[in-house]
């Protein structure tokens, strides 16, 4: 059986992934399994610690034992997905990645635009924003979070369920973008010999865009795809765009 597993990001749920096509993916079951701390799983209660390697061994214990599987991830899927591609082995097939987040990669790198690694360094040097665990998580923290990767004002204009849904999640999505920060695995580590596609937004950020250049740098084999109309959430606000990047990628590279 091969399988194709959809990693979803921070903040967000396997729904993301609810307008792909997934019928056209011939030959293959698709996967789409939740984060550690989201729905149908039991939130994460604030002031637990957490550490990457528990959610690779998470999304790892709901992949089938055998079979070829093709990655398919967003954001802070594509880190996950980074982190499992050697566990599969020769199982791993193909990913497609949309601006997976390596920020800890892209401040270590000497090939990186400045002005991105500037971008990201905001962040690192920002007094609260990855170090105090009392407000990471909270109110402020989301908006903060939630207005960067959209727009300004994007947590203001979100309907009550969905602060709602991001509250709950508070404490693990802190977890998560502290770790996009924390791994400094350089990109050199992520060449693979599988077939690649990155995807970037034409309106993203200059940081998010400048990490999918970097593995494409260390991946030249990849095909890179850039949505000029969307941004950082393309998946969601782009949907018909980022499914056909997909398929077009399964065409390619599929069973």
């Amino acid at each position: 059986m091969t399988t194709v597993c959809f990693l979803h990001s921070t903040g967000t749920s396997p729904m993301m992934w609810a307008s792909v096509p997934t019928e056209r993916l011939t030959g293959a079951t698709a996967l789409m399994p939740s984060n550690l701390g989201y729905p149908p799983h039991d939130p994460m209660a604030r002031g637990t610690p957490f550490q990457l390697e528990q959610e690779v061994d998470h999304l790892w214990a709901q992949l089938p034992a055998e079979g070829p599987v093709h990655l398919v991830a967003h954001s802070y899927g594509g880190l996950v997905a980074a982190k499992l591609a050697p566990r599969l082995g020769a199982r791993l097939r193909s990913m497609v990645l949309f601006e997976p987040v390596h920020f800890g990669s892209l401040a270590r790198s000497s090939h990186a635009d400045p002005e991105a690694v500037r971008e990201a360094n905001t962040f690192r040097d920002h007094p609260t924003f990855l170090t105090d665990e009392g407000l990471g998580g909270g109110e402020a923290w989301l908006e903060g979070f939630i207005d960067y990767w959209n727009r300004p004002g994007s947590w203001a204009r979100l309907p009550e369920p969905m602060k709602d849904f991001s509250r709950e999640l508070g404490w693990k999505m802190f977890q998560e973008v502290r770790w996009v920060f924390r791994d400094e695995t350089p990109f050199e580590a992520y060449a693979t010999k599988v077939p690649l596609t990155l995807v970037k937004g034409g309106r993203s950020p200059k940081a998010s865009r400048a990490m999918v250049d970097e593995l494409a740098r260390v991946n030249p084999h990849a095909a890179v795809t850039e949505l000029e109309k969307a941004g950082h959430m393309a998946p969601l606000t782009h949907a018909a765009a980022a499914s056909e990047v997909l398929l077009a990628h399964w065409a390619r590279h599929g069973a």
